[in-house]
């Protein structure tokens, strides 16, 4: 791929672009963008220019904002993007909450994207200036006083649907309005340097999350990710891997305030099957902000399942379906003043009144070290049907604040590391 690239840079030639792209050799082309000014919509320049060079081409935002007014798919094939500038999505919450005015390509829990990368063989480099403005605060005030719910059309910020072998790099996404990142129905793509901040502002708010859902990234339905060196600020997951995602590498995080690293939800939709294997997330800290900017920060590592019976119907319910959560290494894990370093709910949103359908297994947590909040450090709360098996716990170091560490074990089997207490 590499090669390729390096033959497509050196066969470019230097064609400048501003409002309307203009042909040039059948072998290449570059498009080059300004930003129009404040005020100004930079929508159709940006879209013209991904259809002029998007194929087989080079498109190159210089620095500076980019004020974006409607969704957008960029469909790249050959492609290089240098995206010096950000993509600044402007804060319509009514225009983006009508779902005619997002994409409908993440299945899961009826998600809207704003912003949608789609194609084969890419590049998008961002140069650690460009990136995404997602605008959140007035999202967040805004649901302050109005109910989150799955699938309610807040987008996600920066979608990649049925790509295959995409590399995205040095990437900024500020203020998501809801998931920064979500890779679905791809295969073979590389993150590598990832700044995510959702972080409120408004003095109105200090030591309060209002930034929930404001996820690191979710992955879905999803095979050959990596993901290197991120760095999380939000007040929900930072790495969420739901169903069907396999061969997945999350190294050199750092996860600031929110929930941990999640597993799930998954066996949401009781008519699909959902698998999860091949996980790899090393090297890893996860820390407590101070409580005036972000007063959440839940677990280390979690998974949850959804109850056996179908309680409501997705996006904000559901629930009985069947699935298996298999090879999960955590290595490298640092935890600093969390509520639960570890924790398993495998009936969650039914209340375990029917057993997950859920199997989890084959898990080791090697090298995990730090503080929790409270003295239940690690919480496993299996269902009692398929229960859990097969985890492994080596080098776990982790200390509660009073000394009388507790450890929680329902309808586990094969637990090493714990102590006879698991068992």
């Amino acid at each position: 791929m590499a090669m390729a690239f390096s033959k497509l840079i050196a066969l470019v030639l230097g064609v400048f672009f501003v409002a309307v792209p203009q042909c040039t050799t059948a072998k290449g082309r570059t498009c080059t963008l300004y930003p129009l000014g404040p005020g100004m919509d930079d929508t159709d320049q940006v879209e013209a220019a991904i259809a002029a060079c998007g194929h087989n081409g080079t498109t190159i935002f210089e620095e500076g904002s980019y004020n974006i007014t409607r969704k957008m798919m960029w469909d790249l094939d050959t492609a290089r993007v240098d995206l010096k500038g950000v993509l600044s999505f402007q804060p319509d919450i009514q225009h983006w909450l009508n779902s005619s005015n997002t994409f409908q390509v993440v299945f899961i829990q009826s998600q809207s994207s704003w912003f949608v990368v789609t194609g084969k063989d890419f590049i998008i480099d961002a140069h650690n200036t460009g990136g995404i403005d997602g605008n959140g605060q007035p999202w967040w005030n805004f649901f302050t006083t109005v109910p989150r719910r799955d699938g309610n059309g807040r987008p996600i910020s920066f979608t990649l649907w049925r790509v295959t072998r995409g590399v995205i790099r040095h990437f900024t996404i500020l203020s998501p309005p809801f998931w920064a990142n979500t890779v679905a129905e791809s295969t073979d793509v590389v993150y590598n340097g990832m700044l995510v901040n959702a972080t409120n502002t408004d003095p109105a708010f200090a030591g309060q999350n209002i930034v929930w859902n404001t996820d690191g990234i979710d992955t879905y339905r999803s095979d050959k990710i990596t993901m290197l060196n991120w760095d999380v600020t939000c007040g929900d997951d930072c790495i969420a891997i739901k169903g069907n995602s396999s061969n997945i590498i999350a190294r050199n995080f750092v996860c600031r305030g929110g929930e941990g690293i999640a597993f799930g939800s998954v066996g949401q939709y009781a008519n699909m099957t959902d698998f999860v294997s091949n996980v790899l997330v090393e090297n890893v800290k996860v820390l407590r902000l101070s409580p005036e900017q972000q007063p959440n920060m839940e677990h280390g590592i979690y998974f949850k399942t959804w109850d056996g019976a179908v309680n409501g119907m997705p996006p904000t319910g559901g629930g009985g379906g069947p699935g298996l959560v298999k090879g999960a290494v955590f290595r490298n894990v640092q935890i600093d003043s969390v509520e639960t370093a570890v924790q398993i709910v495998q009936n969650f949103g039914g209340g375990g009144a029917v057993p997950s359908k859920v199997k989890l297994e084959d898990m080791r947590f090697e090298n995990i070290y730090g503080t929790t909040n409270t003295s239940t450090i690690v919480k496993l709360e299996c269902g009692t049907t398929l229960g859990c098996s097969n985890l492994s716990f080596v080098n776990f170091d982790v200390n509660g604040p009073d000394g009388n560490d507790t450890i929680v074990c329902d309808n586990t089997w094969d637990v090493v590391g714990l102590g006879a207490s698991c068992n």
